[in-house]
């Protein structure tokens, strides 16, 4: 038929269905590869599933094309009504166009034509191909030439712009004879949409984006015009590529494949077909394509050719193959880490594990997929790991860091360092999380041995300690006993009276055991000292502490001449520690403070404890006014075994800043702005014992 303008209006008398297929598949398919919405109106003999079949249910389902019956589309009622269905037709195609469309093919049955609607039909195709005046609508109509006569086929052919039919074998276009064909205006209508759909062709041809390729349809595949994108591609004139065929710019090892879908296109053993693959320029560089052709079928006039469309896909070929490179990298990385890595999904169980955790956990890679960590967790973190997976997942953090205890599968310990990361599309919703860790179980097992090896040197230092304050602890034993002596002498004189001074008795023996209390108590502080006991922690009121520090060194303050006052604060809130390491915190401080103020002789020795709140710290403060801080030696002054005194072991100060680190707390040093030094330690308070 060659290429026809918009508006054609032309009909198809058959006698077979296969006749009726040879002219309907081909004519649809050609509207779908155009980007054309299609309607094809269903009658006798074919049926909906025929044509579906036909066209194939790949093409059908794409929702390009409407497959009706043609009683339902035509007739409303039994009755035909030329203006309703033209009428539904516009709407068609005003839907098509709204939707994208390039316009709309109709193709359509008359075989349910009653012969009492015949006239009326005629009217309403002679109508229709007037109206088709600049409207982007092609129509076919298929009539059953068995079972017209001569004047029906003649009247057929009168309204439409040609006609097609096959004889003997072969197909044939019939123009309708001069004096019926349309008139003048309609005759330069169509030459004015052929140059406008030739122009609006060359339009695309030439300025679409992809190239686009006419080539020899035989298997030389000979250039015949390539748009400018397609030039600029390869770098080859117009004139360049005229003597090259679709071969000669294929990369070597791509040409088989080439070859072999052109020839099943040539065949007919396909439609089209899709290929990526690579050119080489005309400078010889590489260049990778990704192209599109099909087979525009020759008529008697045209030979048939190759059209194909040519996307260059380079830049994004060279991102696959970095993509490529990037993830062959991760896996390797993510295989040998020296840390277990796992991707979580939003439940909690691996989906990937590299081969350091299932070394670490015992278990391989299929067994821990889909099992929740929580499985292989100790169950005494399992819920406080659930927790922060929970609020990481609600968006309240983006990580997480935990120590944590794992069961392997053989059962045995093992203690991890835990970082979680949460990964988030575009919408910034959770897709997986990626967990990382680290083995620290030789490192907790030597921090366990470090603990105790740190218990048992304070342990040491605290009886040292004892040994310094040996004097204050015989005044406060000896004192309660004279007491004792004294009023047990007193009992016996008043005893032995005539009569017996029972009152006196009764008061003396009463002061006998109050002092024997106070002896008792006394003791047990200084037992508490000396034994090798593990850290109890338990809610205490850190101005207790330092009331009894006092009362431990009260003769050895006096011994220095030293004036101590206190300055607490009331109503502190209560912290949460071991009492027996918090006193040798004080006591070592408070020696300090003395013996920092022995070689002062031109000043009062005043030693002062301080006790405040600030914030969720409890804070205290020991000052002296002795000979200050050396500044050479303050950021040695809490390292181990370093002492300015000459007996001194040198770890008092290196064991209470352990020992209130531990409490969470923190121990430093200060200049005065006079004479000598302050020593300060924070510790949290207890806020559970607040409440």
């Amino acid at each position: 038929m060659g290429l026809r303008p918009w508006g054609t209006h032309f009909c198809h008398f058959y006698e077979t269905t296969d006749d009726l297929l040879d002219t309907l598949v081909p004519y649809f398919r050609a509207g779908l590869e155009s980007r054309e919405f299609c309607v094809w109106v269903i009658a006798d003999p074919l049926t909906e599933g025929d044509a579906r079949r036909a066209l194939g249910h790949t093409v059908t389902s794409l929702g390009d094309i409407d497959i009706l019956p043609a009683q339902e589309w035509y007739l409303e009622d039994t009755t035909f009504d030329p203006k309703r269905v033209m009428g539904a037709w516009n709407d068609k195609l005003a839907a098509a166009l709204g939707r994208g469309y390039e316009g709309l093919r109709i193709g359509g049955q008359i075989s349910w034509l009653p012969a009492t609607q015949w006239k009326d039909f005629c009217d309403y195709e002679k109508a229709l191909s007037e109206s088709l005046t600049d409207q982007p609508m092609t129509l076919l109509c298929a009539y059953p030439v068995g079972a017209r006569g001569v004047a029906e086929i003649l009247d057929v052919a009168r309204t439409h712009h040609f006609s097609l039919a096959r004889r003997q074998g072969q197909w044939e276009v019939f123009e309708p004879p001069e004096l019926d064909r349309p008139n003048e205006q309609i005759r330069r209508r169509d030459e004015e949409q052929l140059r406008k759909s030739e122009e609006r062709w060359r339009a695309v041809f030439e300025n679409s984006a992809v190239g686009i390729v006419l080539q020899s349809g035989d298997r030389s595949g000979r250039f015949l015009a390539a748009n400018a994108a397609y030039q600029r591609m390869l770098g080859y004139s117009p004139e360049e590529l005229r003597t090259r065929t679709f071969m000669d710019i294929t990369h070597e090892e791509d040409r088989e494949a080439n070859r072999r879908l052109a020839d099943e296109l040539l065949e007919g053993k396909r439609q089209s077909f899709e290929l990526t693959k690579r050119n080489r320029r005309k400078d010889g560089t590489l260049m990778w394509v990704s192209i599109h052709v099909s087979l525009i079928p020759g008529t008697g006039r045209n030979d048939r050719l190759f059209l194909s469309i040519v996307d260059d896909i380079t830049e994004r070929k060279r991102a696959e193959e970095a993509l490529g490179r990037s993830e062959r990298q991760f896996r390797a990385l993510f295989e040998e880490a020296a840390v277990g890595i796992a991707l979580v999904d939003l439940a909690g169980r691996p989906f990937e594990s590299n081969r350091k955790l299932e070394q670490i956990l015992g278990y391989g890679p299929h067994e821990l997929r889909g099992m929740p960590f929580t499985a292989f967790t100790d169950p005494e973190d399992a819920k406080a790991d659930w927790g922060l997976f929970s609020d990481l997942l609600s968006g309240k953090h983006d990580h997480y860091h935990l120590e944590k205890r794992y069961r392997r599968k053989d059962g045995a310990l093992v203690w991890g360092d835990l970082t979680v990361y949460i990964v988030r599309d575009d919408r910034g919703q959770p897709m997986f999380s990626i967990g990382m860790v680290q083995d620290i179980t030789d490192r907790k097992r030597a921090e366990e041995a470090l603990l105790e090896a740190r218990a048992e040197l304070a342990h040491v230092a605290r009886v040292t300690t004892l040994g310094e304050l040996a004097a204050s602890i015989a005044h406060e034993i000896n004192q309660p006993l004279a007491a004792i002596v004294a009023d047990a002498e007193a009992s016996l004189h008043w005893l032995a009276a005539d009569p017996p001074d029972i009152d006196s008795v009764r008061e003396a023996l009463a002061g006998v055991a109050t002092d024997g209390h106070r002896a008792s108590e006394v003791i047990q502080r200084i037992r508490a000292l000396c034994r090798r006991t593990d850290p109890q922690r338990e809610r205490l009121n850190i101005n207790d502490i330092i009331r009894e520090v006092v009362l431990l060194a009260r003769h050895e303050v006096l011994g220095h001449r030293v004036s101590l006052r206190t300055d607490l604060a009331s109503a502190l809130p209560t912290v949460l520690g071991d009492r027996v390491q918090l006193q040798q915190v004080m006591i070592n401080l408070v020696i300090n403070g003395m013996e920092a103020m022995a070689p002062v002789t031109d000043r009062p020795r005043e030693l002062l404890i301080r006790s405040q709140h600030e914030a969720d710290q409890v804070l205290l403060a020991v000052q002296d006014s002795g000979t200050g801080i050396d500044p050479d030696n303050a950021d040695r002054m809490f390292g181990a075994f370093y002492t300015t005194k000459p007996s001194g072991m040198g770890i008092g100060l290196s064991i209470s800043r352990s020992i209130i680190e531990a409490h969470g707390g923190r121990l430093w040093a200060s200049s005065n702005a006079g004479p000598g030094a302050t020593f300060h330690f924070s510790l949290p308070t207890d806020s559970k014992g607040e409440a």
